[in-house]
């Protein structure tokens, strides 16, 4: 098998790898096409049983002993994807271990034949998925939608393996006066619909 790296000039002219640089400001994704040379037949069963179950098998073999962890899964009928991160920020060199660690594991299986990998970060606007990902954002706002449709504005006070503390500031007036009230909200994880980090971009 044939793995091409990724590099920072975009796309490869004789591979389909593609890098993202944003990061919270940084956000990599790093994909491998591999070309598999056709050999005898592999039986069905064999790609019947690559789950995202089995992925994730993969991925906290590769990622055990580290501080690295695992934010989502996804897989379609032509494609994995796979989110990790850190507290300090995942780097294209852990994203590219990885995604060929993930190749070559998968390779006897078949599984390449019909699948691209692709392994990356999650992005800035993506939704919080795992709790540490929560810790990585102490101190900034987020926008909650509790699973009763509720949206709620707040910073994000704390954060353990149970749910979140969000401090909510709300202003009104009242005689001509602005009143500011603060609201603290404790939710749970099972609480939560979707959270997302609030971007606000400052120009000078």
């Amino acid at each position: 098998m044939k793995v091409l790296s990724c590099d920072k000039s975009g796309t490869n002219k004789n591979h389909n790898s593609i890098l993202f640089n944003m990061e919270e400001n940084k956000t990599y994704i790093c994909s491998e096409n591999t070309k598999i040379e056709r050999g005898p037949t592999v039986p069905s069963l064999l790609k019947i049983m690559i789950d995202k179950a089995k992925i994730q098998e993969l991925v906290q073999e590769h990622i055990a002993g580290t501080d690295q962890f695992l934010v989502d899964i996804k897989l379609s009928v032509n494609r994995l994807g796979v989110s990790i991160d850190k507290p300090t920020g995942i780097t294209l060199e852990e994203c590219t271990s990885l995604s060929r660690f993930i190749i070559d594991q998968l390779e006897p299986s078949g599984f390449l034949e019909t699948h691209e990998v692709e392994v990356g970060s999650p992005g800035m606007d993506s939704p919080l998925m795992v709790p540490q990902q929560y810790l990585r954002r102490l101190g900034r706002e987020l926008k909650v939608v509790t699973t009763e449709g509720r949206e709620i504005k707040g910073i994000l006070e704390s954060a353990d393996d149970n749910g979140i503390q969000l401090k909510e500031t709300t202003s009104r007036k009242e005689n001509k006066k602005k009143i500011i009230s603060e609201v603290t909200h404790q939710l749970t994880f099972g609480e939560i619909r979707e959270a997302k980090l609030v971007i606000n971009f400052k120009f000078k």
